[in-house]
């Protein structure tokens, strides 16, 4: 780590999370209000309505996989032209043969990055002044643009709405400083050692949330609730093999939307099987809160019914719901600092009540 860079330490009220067996019954959908009747009567056509949306989904996500599609850059994806199609075949076929996706080390946790990435899943390092205000200024004429098109809301904004996708080609000014910041403050070799391989930067994605963003709080709309779960929006990303870094380019306190992680949450044992019905739901519109969605997942057979946006639909009474708020470290931190994490691992965006969050997040592969 070059001078000036300094870790960010969980406080000692966060209680990492041991290592847990996921289940289907972890998550008790017969006994929440907003599952329970869906579940008791589930209609013919919406179980042959679910079963074909499940396999499309099933068939897309097994081919994403094998080619790595998430570790194909956007400037790569995004090229329709035939010059760019034919790169994007090539970059599949070499993911596809570049053999296994993540090596697991099984190793202690030493005071090292590496170690607080293998025993927490996650590390954060804060910037010196001027590395951030670099990186600041490169980044400046997107989040003009991603500000001019968020526009006003009628406090019904999605989260995609909040976010922008950055080309290496148009911005490759903001890419050197984000590689350099990531080279400098040691998380690019962190997370080289836990991937298992060398580590690169795939996407780039400016960020911006405020008040108005309403897709974290916007659940069951058909079911009167007092209060959100405390594990709302809590989730395991439907993605393969990826880290992610989360710049925060504005100071985040309590109220602000800090990004947090549940601290030991990367080392959860899920089979293949079971990770893939998750991410399966979460890609194709069941696994969201809405009537329709409720209806439909519920009437997939119960191995099918998992999903790795599992925080909203866990009762205050949920023995999983205990031990993630017991590990969820809400990471407040200055402007500049890097939060470099495990997506397989419980966490959840940042959910903004005063003022403005603005982010940078960033895909590792």
């Amino acid at each position: 780590m070059s001078p000036g860079y300094a870790i960010v330490e969980p406080g000692p009220d966060v209680r990492p999370m041991d290592e847990i067996q996921w289940s289907p019954d972890l998550v008790r959908y017969e006994a929440h209000d907003a599952y329970r009747d869906f579940l008791a009567r589930p209609a013919l056509g919406a179980r042959i309505k679910a079963s074909v949306i499940f396999t499309a989904a099933l068939a897309k996500l097994l081919l994403k996989r094998v080619i790595r599609y998430e570790m194909i850059p956007y400037d790569v994806r995004d090229d329709r032209s035939p010059r760019g199609r034919l790169r994007f075949v090539g970059a599949a076929l070499s993911n596809a043969t570049a053999g296994a996706m993540r090596k697991r080390h099984a190793t202690a946790a030493p005071a090292s990055a590496a170690g607080a990435m293998d025993s927490l899943g996650c590390m954060v390092v804060t910037m010196p002044p001027a590395k951030t205000a670099t990186l600041e200024e490169a980044a400046a004429p997107l989040f003009e643009e991603l500000a001019a098109r968020r526009g006003q809301s009628n406090g019904k904004r999605e989260f995609e709405e909040s976010r922008a996708q950055a080309s290496r080609a148009r911005a490759r000014t903001l890419f050197d400083a984000i590689e350099t910041a990531l080279q400098e403050s040691g998380v690019m070799a962190a997370s080289g050692a836990y991937l298992g391989r060398p580590a690169r930067l795939i996407d780039v994605n400016p960020q911006i949330n405020d008040v108005s963003d309403s897709f974290w709080r916007d659940i069951f709309p058909d079911v009167a609730a007092d209060q959100l779960p405390a594990t709302a929006y809590c989730h395991r990303d439907a993605s393969g093999g990826d880290l992610k870094a989360i710049i925060y380019l504005s100071d985040v306190g309590e109220r602000n939307g800090p990004f947090s992680y549940v601290l030991g949450s990367n080392r959860m044992r899920i089979s293949r099987v079971d990770d893939l019905i998750c991410e399966t739901n979460d890609s194709n519109g069941l696994g969201a809160t809405d009537p329709v969605a409720r209806e439909r997942f519920a009437a997939l057979p119960k191995k099918l019914r998992q999903k790795g946006a599992f925080g909203n639909d866990l009762t205050p009474a949920s023995p999983l719901s205990e031990r993630i708020n017991a590990g969820l470290w809400a990471i407040k931190a200055p402007k500049g600092s890097i939060v470099l994490f495990d997506t397989k691992g419980i966490h959840r965006g940042g959910m903004v009540v005063e003022g403005e969050r603005r982010v940078i997040t960033c895909v590792i592969g």
